[in-house]
This record gives structure tokens, sequence and C-alpha cells, in this order.
């Protein structure tokens, strides 16, 4: 994992120091990699996800296209690594999330990836279809399980066989079209549950030229997620988190918050309606955090609360 130090507060030849032999980045004046909530909301409730804790407090809300375009248009003049038009929440219940995709398509430079995680309940025919022909470079589905008892008790609310189905006429979809985009993939948290059917998983994926990517268990600054037992191992702290280094979270109403974990919206750090991303970026609030990380200072900070593998 890259870690990275703030310039502004190395002093003569420190900076050489940690980029030669720490090998240590310095802070990106931009994010690298920026998620972009277009609505809340989620049709899951899954055991391992905050959203089955706090749905109720959301708000329901759609970004509006005016700010959208404005974030947009800032994050397509940057050398951004990744953009990710979905944020805590399921993208696919933004029936407009092609018509964005294809706004950040168009103007975003090549090397530039357009991502979304879903859990593709919701991906019909016409979802699909406007996925395709937006421009969407990469889809990775969340299918923890391969069974119906498996797969259901971890993803409440969600009916395996539809999602199966839906993947499988996604993939004949693009197929047809011709199409190498987006790259497919399927993803999942590693849980006790999904433990025993490792193997089964990835020979049913692999028939379909999918390729697995199993993530560490993460508690999401939650501590009801942490006693639920879902862990094959010992939880503990993170040993260091780049998220604060490279990464921008930015909330249907324009909110920026810290963190993707940041459901409970502790940490905002400013507002894209009348600042621009690159302000809050470098702003002196989010600058003393990253400090305060850096030398351990994790009181009344999110970032204590976090556990993983």
């Amino acid at each position: 994992m890259r870690r990275y130090y703030l310039p502004q507060y190395t002093r003569g030849l420190e900076g050489l120091y940690r980029r030669v032999f720490k090998k240590e980045k310095p802070l990106p004046s931009f994010p690298r990699v920026v998620q972009i909530q277009t609505r809340t909301g989620c049709n899951a409730r899954c055991v391992f996800c905050p959203n089955s804790l706090l749905a109720d407090s959301i708000p329901h809300e759609a970004m509006e296209w005016e700010l959208f375009t404005k974030i947009a248009d800032e994050l397509t003049k940057h050398p951004v690594v990744r953009i990710s038009p979905y944020l805590m929440n399921e993208p696919l219940m933004d029936r407009e999330l092609g018509k964005k995709i294809s706004y950040l398509a168009e103007r975003k430079r090549p090397e530039t990836v357009i991502k979304i995680n879903s859990n593709g309940a919701l991906l019909d025919q016409e979802m699909g279809e406007a996925l395709i022909e937006s421009g969407l470079d990469r889809i990775n589905f969340s299918v923890h399980g391969i069974t119906k008892e498996t797969y259901e008790s971890q993803m409440v609310g969600m009916k395996l066989e539809k999602v199966l189905n839906n993947i499988d006429r996604f993939l004949e979809l693009k197929a047809k079209k011709g199409s190498k985009k987006p790259r497919v993939r399927v993803t999942m948290v590693r849980t006790q549950a999904i433990e025993r059917e490792l193997g089964e998983i990835k020979e049913y994926w692999k028939k379909r030229e999918v390729k697995v990517n199993i993530r560490p268990l993460e508690n999401r600054a939650q501590s009801e997620i942490a006693s639920k037992g879902l862990n094959p191992k010992r939880w503990r702290p993170f040993t260091f988190c780049n998220r604060l280094f490279e990464q921008a979270y930015i909330l249907s109403n324009g909110d920026v918050v810290l963190c993707c974990v940041d459901w409970e919206r502790t940490t905002i750090l400013g507002n894209l309606k009348n600042q621009s991303l690159e302000e809050i970026w470098n702003s002196p609030r989010f600058m003393e955090i990253r400090k305060r990380y850096l030398e351990g200072d994790l009181d009344g900070l999110l970032c204590k609360r976090c556990l993983t593998l």
C-alpha cells in the first residue's frame, strides 16, 4: 500500500529522505480517486454493511443535475485515476445513471477509469443497455455466496436467482453488442459464511470468464458489525489507510465527507455547491486531520473505530 507524507509539514531534507529511503509519496494536490453519490438509498440490507443499521436516518434524495455537472467538470480537468459515481448506495437506483456516466466519459482524460459497484438486482434490460452505451469502464457485482441459503442470509432482501439471471443477461447483451466495456468482475468480502463456498464460487464465475475479487472484511467504523461474528479471523486496527491521502467522497447534497465509511456524516469537510473540491482537499482542516492520523492521534476521529482482518 502506498504511503504518503505532507510536504507542508516537512523541513529541509526530510522530504527527500521520505521519498528516497522510506518510499513515501507527497500528498497529491488533487484526489486520485473520487466517489460521487448520485442518489441515496439501497435496496439491500446486507449484514456486513452499515446501511442495514442506519438506512432510516439517511435522507432520501438525488443529486441535482447542475451540481453533478459542476463536480464532473472539475474532476475531468485533473489527472484523476478513477471516478466512481456511487457512494454508500446502490447506484442502479439512479435511473439516470447512464446519462451521468456518459457526461463523465465524454469529458474525462484517457487515463481516468469510471467504475461502479452494484448488487445487480436492478440490472434490467434498459439499464444494461444504458450502462454499455454510456462509456462505463468497469462494473463490479457484489455477490456474496453462490448458494441461495448463504447469499440470501448475507445480502438480506436480495434473491440469488434473479441476480444471477440479471448478470448473465448483461454478459450476453455485452457480447451481442461486441463491446469490451464495461469490464465485469464479481466482488465479495471474506466472511465466515462464504469460506466453505469459495471453490464453488470461483468455479461458477470462471465458466463465465468473470474474475472474482475477495476483499478483507471491514467493520466500516461500526461496532455493531464488529460484534456480529462475521469475520473468519480476529479484528485488528488498520496499520495504515491511504484513503485520507488518495480519495475524496461526495454525498448527494454536495457535502464532502472524510471517508467512504462515514455513514453518520460525522466529519463534513465542505460543500461543493459553494466550494471547489480542490479547495476542500487542500483545506487547513483536512490537512490537520491527515497530520493527526500520521502522528497516531486518533482520539475523536472516525479512523479510531475502523477495524479489518
